[in-house]
């Protein structure tokens, strides 16, 4: 397994043309246990048996209370990256499940968040799912709180939500240039801005490129970026 460092002045720029980089021999296991070593896989299940890449993992270095899922801490960081709940708070559509390894078995999405275009609330959601656009599924894995993403690019209503053409790594891409870096986001009923800032880490070999597996037969590249996030106030 290879690391590449993305460099925080990089933050406009796709993960997978950052440079100049950095290779890392070894990281600590508490970022996240790699699935595959407890008997799980960098696919979701999404129509069995295929499955969506878990292509962004949000390390369990990151800060207690980001990790922590029922604080609302994450959703403050996803608001802040431009996702937020979904339209109205109506979901269509069977959750999917992942099995990380974490001696649990499958276990569906805890949640799934869509962008916002910019529009605070969930109705800035209802663009998204009217016109297409990125989303992500949440799994956390137990043991390390690393939380784990399903991300990828969707078209819009008419087309049923299919995955655009290299939706899979186009979807984790934009994703990371929006967070890497300082985000902030304003509260406006706390009345209180929150502050992350995130590192980015490539990584390969965890998953096998191609479509072997993959939902709707779309080509991944294999690379799944590693975040770590530091929380303030």
């Amino acid at each position: 397994m290879h690391f590449t460092l993305i460099p925080i002045t990089l933050a406009l720029a796709l993960p997978a043309f950052a440079s100049p980089v950095e290779t890392v021999e070894k990281r600590t296991a508490v970022d996240f246990l790699n699935p595959t070593d407890g008997g799980g896989s960098w696919l979701d299940m999404a129509a069995p048996p295929l499955g969506e890449p878990l292509n962004v993992v949000v390390s369990g270095l990151s800060s207690p209370e980001l990790l922590d899922l029922s604080s609302g801490v994450f959703l403050k960081y996803a608001e802040a990256i431009g996702f937020d709940t979904e339209c109205l708070g109506l979901h269509l559509g069977g959750p999917q499940s992942a099995n990380l390894g974490d001696g649990r078995g499958y276990v569906n999405q805890t949640e799934e968040l869509r962008e916002s275009y910019g529009v605070d609330g969930s109705i800035g959601t209802c663009l998204e799912t009217l016109e297409g656009g990125n989303h992500f599924r949440v799994f956390p894995q137990a043991g390390t709180n690393a939380i784990f993403l399903a991300v990828s690019q969707e078209q819009d209503l008419e087309n049923s939500h299919n995955i655009v053409p290299n939706g899979y790594d186009v979807g984790r891409d934009a994703l990371v240039a929006g967070a890497v870096g300082k985000t902030t986001y304003f509260d406006l009923l706390e009345f209180k801005t929150y502050t992350f800032e995130t590192t980015a880490v490539n990584m390969t070999g965890l998953i096998a490129p191609g479509s072997n597996g993959v939902n709707h037969g779309i080509a991944q590249d294999g690379i799944v970026t590693l975040l770590t996030v530091t929380y303030s106030t």
